[in-house]
């Protein structure tokens, strides 16, 4: 792991401290890999990037200064063993956050999800899915299970109920045959990374238009961007996003919308290069605060 000096520097750009019950944003932690395939690392993820967020200003890069955003971290919550058993404790555990707070979800694997997603619904019943990956994950059954990140967005819509409908995916590029077939018939809408890349306003236009008005929480899976701008993931994918490309995304998509949440998942610190991969996922954190906080201000 590379040694860095954050001396003097608190974690949370210092923003961290606010009370459980009165904090604008509420962090939580869930170090689990144990759904991932190809190669593990993601549960190191939650303790890299808090430890990371010290050296993030509490500025948005447009220059809007974040003091006075109350930002509570629970710590990490631990699914056990295996998440088909564990994800409903932590569900639990998520769905006490006031509704009044916006939720942000350290990954772990993408099937981590599964628990931030049920706990979201009971929180805000009615609330869209913005799914961001090179992967659907709607395999019903992938590598050897059910329960592996193949099938992480499968397994969140049968234990929620949420309607297909309600959900876009954004930054696709590499499907099983069975997903695909799934999306045509249950009426997500896919927008891919090519889409993204050949005509970015009109598939941010696209994406907006579907959630416009809605309440809407963001899966974030860090390998929808390029594994130029986030090789530290379980499996990279070539032909993804830049880093600037999802800021554009999520501030296109967030000017239309009532953001309830975000989780940002496959963070793998093992395989990262100089932390590029985390500094990718705390700018989209910070910005994100930035855009949620400052648009009900």
């Amino acid at each position: 792991m590379n040694q860095v000096n954050l001396d003097g520097l608190q974690p949370w750009g210092g923003l961290a401290g606010a009370s459980f019950d009165a904090a604008d944003m509420v962090v939580a932690g869930i170090p689990y890999d144990g759904s991932a395939v190809y190669r593990k690392g993601a549960a190191q993820a939650p303790q890299r990037i808090r430890t990371l967020s010290a050296a993030m200003p509490p500025v948005t890069e447009d220059g809007q200064v974040l003091q006075g955003l109350r930002v509570h971290d629970m710590g990490d919550l631990n699914p056990g063993p295996t998440i088909a058993e564990g994800w409903q404790s932590v569900a639990e555990r998520l769905s006490a956050v006031p509704v009044t707070s916006l939720l942000t979800i350290l990954g772990g694997d993408h099937c981590t999800a599964i628990a931030t997603i049920a706990a979201q619904v009971r929180r805000h019943p009615d609330m869209q899915l913005l799914w961001v990956d090179a992967h659907p994950d709607l395999c019903d059954f992938s590598r050897g299970g059910r329960w592996t990140c193949g099938c992480a967005m499968r397994r969140a819509l049968e234990v929620t109920a949420i309607d297909p409908a309600r959900v876009v995916i954004a930054g696709g590029r590499d499907y099983d045959p069975e997903e695909v077939e799934f999306i045509r018939a249950t009426g997500i809408l896919l927008v891919s990374a090519r889409e993204l890349a050949a005509d970015p306003s009109g598939s941010a236009q696209a994406i907006s238009d579907r959630l416009a008005g809605k309440k809407v929480h963001v899966s974030f899976d860090i390998d929808a961007l390029d594994p130029a701008f986030a090789p530290g993931t379980e499996i990279p994918s070539a032909g993804g996003m830049s880093t600037r490309q999802a800021l554009e995304l999520l501030g296109a998509v967030m000017s239309r919308t009532s953001p309830v949440g975000l989780d940002v998942v496959e963070v793998s610190p093992p395989f990262d290069n100089g932390d590029i991969t985390t500094f990718a996922a705390l700018k989209l954190i910070f910005e994100f605060w930035g855009m949620s906080w400052i648009g009900k201000r």
